[in-house]
């Protein structure tokens, strides 16, 4: 949000309101990270990365006022962004693709049913026919 909202040119945030909300954010990721426990070989750098995007984002939802049921500032909800390393993403698209395999995998299942129905009854006639055969022809069978 920072990057988005700096002028190139000054190099500072122009709108203060963004400038409030990315204030506020960092203070709440530093208190976090202030009452995460952290090892004597740690240094700042380290525990900052004990944050992971997700957290982060879910301080940027909890702090950025939402108007029009948007998140003022934002260009999309964070959560709506998919951590790499958290939450995978997912196509909608894919989704479809594969409840339509779905579909077709139990079609091809209760046709495989129908037709195994199908071959017992065969072997059934046709176990019928040898039986009246070897009646019919005791000698050869």
């Amino acid at each position: 949000m920072r990057k988005a909202y700096t002028n190139k040119k000054t190099g500072k945030i122009q709108d203060p309101f963004i400038t409030d909300v990315i204030e506020l954010v960092q203070t709440k990721i530093a208190e976090l990270l202030a009452s995460q426990p952290m090892n004597s070989d740690d240094d700042s750098t380290a525990a900052s990365s004990n944050l992971c995007r997700l957290q982060i984002n879910e301080m940027m939802e909890q702090t950025v006022p939402k108007k029009n049921g948007r998140l003022v500032g934002l260009v999309r909800c964070a959560s709506s962004c998919p951590s790499s390393s958290l939450t995978p993403y997912i196509d909608s698209m894919i989704i479809e693709q594969l409840q339509k395999k779905d579909e077709r995998i139990e079609a091809l299942k209760t046709h495989n049913a129908t037709i195994l129905a199908e071959l017992a009854d065969q072997k059934k006639t046709n176990n019928e026919i040898i039986d009246k055969m070897k009646r019919l022809f005791p000698d050869e069978f």
